[in-house]
């Protein structure tokens, strides 16, 4: 069963999107989009499906620009959240909600055709990620972007066995279930050819967060989060540093 988020909407609106991290995480998600995206940067409205997309940050985001959002997920509780915020901002009429899953976008929005596709942070809280590709593809015009986020499980596997926790290292899997682990660990390269066959061609990847992750609790407060964001940026499309970000993100455009 995919995951829904209704338990826990609370703790992540206050524990990590009101974070550091949170706000370094959106921060790159924006700069990498507005770097790698062509049609962000013209005046055209875009028509945008945010599929998952939680309280809505980046549908607000890309609403102040102007540009119309169908915002769906899974969880009542993260949208009832995305709707207040959207109202408090004065965007409640550039995004339409959607209590839906992934799954049934095909069924719901039959006449609809997208320019921009999100999928961020959410594959990786489903059975089977290559569900949410097959849903959404179709939804998405010829020529169309694609955005998509999802943990990244090589740096994980590096936490643990920097940590000392040799045996789930190993083993490619934690003793026993985070509430905050992903369910579905991807590795990449087989999620590639998921997006090959579905003719979505990579056009960029970035690392998201790459090193906030390893600061030291006094580090944290220490470091301006500007600095930490400018360092971010510096090397976010450089590899090694590309595949150890805690979350990888990739810009598709269909074929």
């Amino acid at each position: 069963m995919d995951k829904n988020f209704d338990s826990l909407a609370g703790r992540l609106k206050q524990n990590v999107y009101g974070s550091n991290k949170g706000k370094i995480r959106l921060a790159m998600l924006e700069f990498d989009m507005e770097q790698g995206i062509a049609e962000l940067s013209s005046e055209g409205r875009l028509q945008i499906l945010d599929a998952g997309g939680g309280m809505g940050q980046i549908a607000r985001w890309l609403a102040a620009k102007g540009h119309e959002i169908t915002l769906c997920d899974l969880s009542a509780e993260m949208l009832a959240i995305a709707e207040r915020e959207n109202v408090a901002a004065g965007l409640n009429e550039r995004i339409t909600l959607l209590h839906s899953p992934i799954q049934d976008l095909p069924h719901l929005l039959t006449a609809r055709s997208f320019d921009l596709v999100l999928l961020h942070g959410v594959i990786e809280w489903m059975e089977q990620p290559a569900e949410a590709i097959a849903a959404v593809t179709p939804l998405l015009r010829g020529g169309g972007a694609m955005s998509v986020l999802f943990f990244n499980r090589n740096k994980l596997f590096l936490k643990w066995g920097i940590n000392g926790q040799v045996a789930s290292a190993i083993a490619g899997k934690p003793k026993k279930a985070q509430k905050l682990t992903p369910m579905t660990l991807i590795e990449e390269a087989a999620f590639r050819k998921v997006l090959a066959d579905h003719q979505l061609a990579i056009l960029s990847k970035a690392g998201i967060r790459i090193f906030h992750r390893f600061f030291t609790r006094q580090l944290v407060a220490a470091v301006d989060i500007e600095d930490a964001i400018k360092l971010e940026k510096h090397y976010c499309h450089e590899e090694p540093f590309a595949s150890l970000g805690e979350h990888t993100h990739l810009i598709l455009r269909k074929r």
